[in-house]
């Protein structure tokens, strides 16, 4: 049993990792209508700035993620304004370019990793936080790694909540989500928060980045993989949900953390494409995706 619960706790952990990347994925997508194939690479860059931040500046963790997000949200606004935007604005209104803006994305996760090689290196670098004695529960020790992990994770899923359901600027999010035209004639201005919502979603990428770093290695490469995760738990929980891409990393987190466990973990990166191809049969919506209606 207590084998049990150490699995569960690593899943959920990592799974708050892959709900934070899959938020700004669904986020991305509610505000732009695309699937935005750079954000592995966002996470990337995030957890470089948060590892050169608290190298060079020496300041704490926590001022040391807030700092990253921030700067990070900021890079995602520059990416938009400078270069998807071209792509998908038109005149006093917003569309999507479609194919065009996919390419985009591939394009910009290219161009991303270059950057980076250039700046930091191919080698993994180390990004070691004291995180303190783990916390004692029963027989139970919790490391602190995990704790900072789901903790931030819910905190910042609280303030985007907030932000969303309790503030005008969120009130403007979720009209330009909804419909776009009608937000334009409404008086809100489109492009700046599709600027917005683009930067919320990258600065998202960033706290996992920041978060998982600690734990494993920063590199370069390491955004493919947790974008394919993050992925799947967007399509688990539903596309465009944001609570979806909460319970869908949750899911994708605890079901690899279980199979690696009991079954193998030479498959562990198959366990979430195992879980999405159930639920896409159960459900081809996702958990709480809502079925689109075709009028004929």
């Amino acid at each position: 049993m207590g084998y049990f619960i150490d699995l569960v706790i690593i899943g959920l952990s990592i799974g708050m990792v892959y709900a934070l990347v899959a938020l700004g994925l669904s986020l991305i997508y509610s505000g732009l209508d695309i699937v935005h194939f750079a954000h592995g690479e966002i996470y990337m860059i995030g957890a470089f700035i948060g590892l050169m931040l608290f190298r060079h500046l020496g300041i704490g963790y926590v001022p040391t993620l807030l700092l990253a997000v921030v700067l990070t949200g900021i890079v995602g606004v520059l990416i938009e304004r400078v270069f998807y935007r071209r792509l998908t604005s038109t005149g006093g209104g917003y569309t999507v370019a479609g194919m065009g803006m996919i390419i985009a994305g591939f394009g910009m996760s290219i161009v991303l990793q270059n950057v980076a090689y250039l700046i930091w290196g191919p080698k993994a670098l180390p990004f070691p936080v004291p995180y303190g004695r783990p916390v004692e529960i029963g027989n139970l020790a919790l490391p602190m790694s995990y704790v900072w992990i789901v903790a931030t994770a819910l905190i910042l899923m609280f303030v985007l909540n907030l932000l969303l359901k309790k503030t005008m600027i969120g009130l403007a999010i979720r009209a330009v989500a909804h419909n776009k035209d009608i937000a334009y004639l409404s008086g809100v201005n489109v492009p700046l928060m599709i600027s917005l919502i683009f930067g919320i979603g990258c600065a998202l990428g960033a706290a996992a980045g920041v978060l998982i770093g600690p734990i494993n290695y920063v590199q370069v490469l390491m955004g493919l993989s947790v974008l394919i995760k993050a992925f799947a738990a967007a399509v688990v929980g539903g596309f465009g949900s944001l609570p979806g891409a909460v319970l869908g990393g949750v899911l994708v987190g605890v079901i690899e953390s279980l199979g690696a466990g009991y079954v193998s973990g030479t498959y562990k990166d198959t366990y979430a494409f195992v879980l999405l191809i159930f639920v896409l049969m159960v459900k081809p919506s996702g958990i709480l995706g809502v079925e689109a209606k075709v009028k004929a």
